[in-house]
């Protein structure tokens, strides 16, 4: 069982604070309003990394299920780490990673970078492998490293099924760091506990670097899962590991940090999590057994924790990713790759989308993976979009009449700070937001009018009684008014010295 969630926070109005409605601490009243999850946008193009034809190592699988998939800034285009596997050599189960770049995350190149051998030719985009063995895992371009020859990491299986750490100075050309970063420890007998042993085995979905933590001893994190006994089942748990570095680990005191035992799902395969405005937003799969068929299926769904490591559900019965429709590339089973990408003013999911009709593996073709295959789906990448900080929302139920937000008290700031919202779906005479100055006991402050926002978007400065300034002698509160059909996804302080 997952730990308990915080039930209460204070509230500061100093400058670089932010506030989105996913947990709704901050919240002291809502009037006819709801939090909703909306789904992501899937893009048009989709899928939009495709499998390769018969014969090519990916020509099953080209997809983030471990993989990663990262906007580079420095090098001015996106970088993928993906999972692939050729179909040939469907039944035995050996993944290998791959490499492709794109200038807009829709549009993708496999270029053939010559270092590994496969079919008898290097004319391939294959980076990391081991002959006959599993080799896929987290990609991770680490600001931590000062050696740059080990700027780019992979995080992968070794022969003896612990994790270890591939360099390269360019993301293709890697070396293996020769000793575990993740061990599965020995037990005394020799042998090494896999499943169900929820204290031995971790297996590894994003490899972090955080910068949003203070405390340098957990600046990296690997978010992934670990798996307990229910019945005759072994069920997936998201866990948690962090350390100064990526070879020193220490195991959450509160893994599993989300678990389907509180929850609805089945299983809760991977997750990611992504460092935000103070928060840790996590994507995780949502999976569950089809009634009918018993095939089991996924979409992603969406969690939030104040410290990265006591998770809370948001709106669970809302998935922010779906699965297609019937017959459609991505209608039966979604995992999201380990890192989300965000950039002009959006904020981009890539996700492992396989299709429903999936049964199993006849018996003979499974491999050493005698009771279940179902991993090797045929599987390919899309990506889907939702507007920055538009995690979740605050809507009112009809989308007609107000509804208003009342924030808890908050003690203003020593120097002067301003107001900015974020929200969509505006449109003029129709949808707006209003914002209201009360005091602590939830009286106005002063006698003029609500300000209103007509203007969607991240960031949107809020003119309060024509200042800048909010107030700095006393507590006060926020109460939001939602009008229309606006969706309100939460709000920020910014410096206000030198404003008019």
């Amino acid at each position: 069982m997952a730990s308990p969630y915080p039930t209460s926070v204070e509230l500061e109005a100093e400058a670089g604070r932010s506030v989105l409605f996913l947990d709704l601490l901050e919240v002291d009243e809502l009037q006819r309003v709801r939090q909703v999850v909306r789904p992501a946008v899937k893009h048009p193009a989709n899928p939009v990394i495709r499998t390769g034809p018969l014969g090519a190592w990916d020509s099953l699988q080209a997809c983030p299920w471990q993989g990663s998939v990262m906007w580079d800034a420095e090098d001015g285009h996106y970088k993928a780490w993906y999972m692939g596997m050729d179909v040939a050599e469907s039944g035995l189960q050996i993944p290998r990673v791959g490499y492709a770049v794109s200038p807009d995350g829709s549009t993708w190149d496999k270029p053939k970078v010559g270092v590994h051998e496969y079919g008898g030719t290097r004319d391939n985009n294959l980076v990391a492998l081991l002959p006959g063995r599993r080799t896929n895992g987290p990609a991770l371009k680490d600001p931590g490293e000062a050696d740059p020859s080990r700027r780019y990491k992979l995080l992968l299986f070794d022969e003896n099924s612990d994790r270890e750490i591939w360099n390269s100075p360019d993301g293709l050309r890697f070396t293996r760091e020769g000793r575990p970063s993740i061990r599965t420890p020995v037990a005394e007998d020799g042998s090494r506990p896999v499943l169900p042993d929820p204290l031995a085995w971790f297996d590894a979905h994003q490899l972090l670097y955080d910068r949003q933590d203070p405390n340098p001893d957990r600046r990296y994190k690997a978010y992934g899962q670990m798996s307990a006994r229910r019945g005759g089942w072994s069920i997936r748990k998201g866990a948690l590991l962090y350390g100064p570095d990526p070879w020193t680990w220490t195991r959450s005191q509160h893994n599993p940090i989300i678990d389907p035992d509180d929850g609805d799902e089945s299983q809760i395969h991977f997750i990611s999590v992504l460092p935000y405005k103070d928060l840790y937003v996590m994507l995780y799969e949502y999976g569950w057994f089809e009634p009918d068929t018993s095939v089991y299926v996924a979409d992603i769904r969406l969690a939030v924790s104040r410290d990265g490591e006591r998770f809370q559900r948001v709106q669970p019965n809302q998935p922010l990713v779906r699965r297609g429709g019937p017959g459609d590339w991505d209608g039966g089973f979604l995992v999201t790759s380990s890192d989300l990408v965000v950039r002009d003013h959006e904020i981009q999911v890539f996700y492992s989308g396989q299709p429903e009709h999936w049964t199993n593996w006849p018996s003979e073709n499974r491999g050493e993976w005698t009771s279940s295959a179902g991993s090797v789906y045929p599987a390919q990448t899309g990506l889907a979009t939702i507007p920055l900080d538009g995690f979740a929302a605050l809507e009112t139920a009809d989308g007609e009449m107000p509804g208003t937000v009342t924030t808890i008290p908050m003690t203003p700031s020593t120097a002067p700070v301003g107001l900015e919202v974020s929200w969509g779906n505006a449109l003029p005479g129709r949808n707006w937001i209003s914002v209201d100055l009360l005091d602590s006991a939830g009286h106005p402050i002063g006698n003029g009018p609500p300000a209103r926002v007509h203007v969607g978007g991240s960031g949107v400065p809020v003119d309060l009684e024509q200042q800048t300034a909010l107030p700095a002698d006393r507590e006060f509160r926020l109460r939001f008014g939602i009008h229309g059909a606006a969706r309100l996804f939460g709000f920020s302080f910014v410096d206000a010295r030198g404003s008019a």
